[in-house]
């Protein structure tokens, strides 16, 4: 072929060079990590690939080229370029080209004579999902989340499958971790680290340099060092590595920073990851800010490799402005940075269930054995018959639940009992039966609550997993549509509602809305927007009606923000008044 011609000719012009000229040939043509391995596997061809014919290379007529000696190929056109370019298939594996190297000079971080190592890792309870890999292998601590050689490929019920193991697992591992029951509070301390006094420290990502630098920019990080508030400024070669993160850490706590100004790829410092969030981003957040005593809300980031980095090739003097002027703007957004609010919560730890069906029994009792306070009541249309003896779970025998309404750690039951009616308070709650209509749920909005998944082409239903609600808390032990025993259904309900109930203190997100009671008029928009249930509405003083966010609701969409007549409603720490000084400071006058 003509790659080993090339390499060939390659070897002979080395040993040429060496034995006749007596010219050694330098380090890295005689490098033998630049040798193509021959180990290498490749990706499969999928049998049921649909066949693409190749592009037709258009041609001079005969005509036109039989009396010169013109290229006779015209070349594709774009659009045959882009259309050929679709054709591959992405088979190959790393060609050991080693442009990488040089690209990632400046950390290091690629070793192409890395041997193979094996670990050893020890666990209590093994969950295989893919049925090829140790097939042999058995054992009650070995549980199987795969279905059978002929169950059709379903998602929602890989999924559930998924959530079935998991619970099982966490059966197992029951007696290895401590649950909270009854009612308990679920808080986040008050912020420690961000300070009265304004020390800021500006860091730079270089990206390793793999959209280029400028010295000007180090020039100006170092003319950055004015006044009494800019303590540090530094450029780093690489912010997401271990190393880069580490050294920002350890200026930060040995010169006392109270203020940071992250220039990388991160575009928020925000427990929140977008579709704009790469493994980068998410590494570098991750390693900056999880147990180091850094908190989010001293942090202003920007992103320099996607709005500044770019413009270095082109047109260096336009980069070094955009990055000048990013900086700029960021230090002063860092100096009224705010502590973000540490709401508290008192939650009921307990779990309702629903209904006498194969699935809700195998819910409860799953909880119950896994150390949770199961309740177990019968469904609107039918009284609870049986009685299951277990430490943990009580059953309500004769009984109906009648109405739900509440929220997350704080759902209310009307459960009758013969003529007799009572409110009974649980964390979550597990609904047994097929739901093919309305579920009993009295929301204050009188919204019928909806459990539908989400669907191509269908907008306005939030993310779904199986089983679950547009009501945080309230699951569902038997969707319907989804191709899996009852058993199983029951299991994965289980473990969504033991996954949704706090383990320890709640951290604030930093991206959930708040309310102004003062300015709220109570219109009530923000409720019909809200696609989570966050919001309540609650009496002010005059008598009239305000909304309130639930902060443990609350996923930061904004729909609230972008109806609300009035402005009330708005990010504690990206509020309004923020992003009128950023439009200020981008805007050209």
């Amino acid at each position: 072929s003509v790659v080993h011609a090339m390499a060939q000719g390659r070897a002979a012009a080395i040993r040429v060079l060496d034995d006749i000229c007596g010219i050694p040939a330098s380090e890295n043509l005689t490098d033998r990590s630049t040798v193509r391995s021959i180990d290498r596997d490749f990706t499969p061809v999928p049998p049921d690939l649909a066949f693409v014919a190749r592009t037709h290379m258009p041609e001079k007529n005969v005509s036109e080229r039989k009396l010169n000696f013109d290229e006779v190929a015209l070349g594709l056109t774009e659009a045959q370029a882009v259309e050929e370019a679709q054709r591959c298939l992405q088979c190959g594996v790393c060609s050991d080209c080693m442009e990488c190297l040089a690209v990632c000079d400046a950390i290091g971080a690629i070793n192409h004579d890395d041997p193979v190592e094996n670990l050893l890792e020890h666990a209590g309870v093994i969950i295989i999902a893919d049925p090829d890999i140790a097939p042999s292998v058995r054992g009650d601590d070995i549980i199987r989340a795969y279905g059978p050689a002929t169950s059709r490929v379903d998602v929602s019920a890989m999924m559930t499958r998924g959530f079935a193991a998991a619970a099982r697992a966490m059966v197992l591992l029951s007696n290895t971790s401590f649950r909270q029951k009854g009612r308990g509070m679920s808080f986040s301390p008050p912020e420690s680290n961000l300070a009265d006094d304004i020390k800021i420290g500006v860091f730079a990502c270089r990206c390793n340099d793999s959209l280029g630098w400028h010295p000007e920019m180090d020039r100006f990080l170092e003319d950055l060092l004015y006044g009494d508030f800019i303590l540090h400024t530094e450029s780093v070669v690489s912010a997401c590595t271990p190393e880069g993160t580490a050294a920002i850490l350890k200026t930060v706590r040995e010169k006392g920073i109270t203020r940071l100004v992250l220039a990388s790829c991160v575009c928020c410092p925000l427990n929140f990851v977008c579709s704009s969030c790469t493994d980068q981003r998410s590494r570098l957040k991750h390693a900056l800010f999880d147990a180091t005593g850094i908190s989010r809300s001293m942090v202003m980031t920007c992103n320099i490799r996607n709005e500044v980095l770019p413009d270095l090739a082109n047109d260096p003097d336009i980069a070094v402005d955009k990055f000048s002027g990013i900086i700029r703007r960021s230090v002063r957004r860092a100096r009224n940075l705010k502590p973000f609010a540490s709401p508290a919560r008192n939650y009921n730890f307990t779990t309702a269930v629903i209904g006498e069906s194969e699935a809700s029994i195998e819910s409860a009792l799953t909880l119950a054995a896994a150390g949770i306070d199961v309740f177990l009541f019968g469904s609107r249309d039918k009284a609870l018959e049986g009685s299951y003896a277990h430490v943990n779970l009580l059953s309500f025998k004769g009984s109906r639940v009648k109405h739900i309404s509440g929220s997350l750690g704080a759902f209310q039951l009307t459960v009758a009992v013969g003529e007799k009616e009572q409110q009974i308070q649980a964390g979550a709650v597990i609904l047994g039966e097929k739901i093919r209509g309305r579920i009993q749920y009295l929301g204050q909005d009188g919204r019928a609550i909806t459990a539908s998944m989400q669907k191509a082409g269908t907008t306005g239903i939030p993310f779904y997993y199986p089983g679950m609600t547009s009501v945080s808390g309230l699951f569902m032990a038997d969707p319907p549509g989804i191709a899996v025993s009852n058993r199983q259904k029951g299991y994965a309900a289980a473990v969504l509602a033991a996954a949704i109930m706090p383990r320890g203190p709640r951290q604030h997100k930093g991206f959930t809305v708040t309310v102004s009671a003062e300015q709220c008029r109570g219109c009530g928009r923000c409720i019909d927007k809200c696609p989570y249930r966050a919001i309540t509405m609650q009496r002010n003083e005059i008598g009239g009606w305000y909304a309130v966010v639930d902060e443990t609701l609350c996923k930061g969409c904004g729909n609230c923000i972008s109806i609300c007549p009035s402005n009330a409603a708005d990010s504690p720490f990206r509020d309004q008044i923020f992003l009128e000084k950023t439009l200020e400071e981008i805007l050209v006058q």
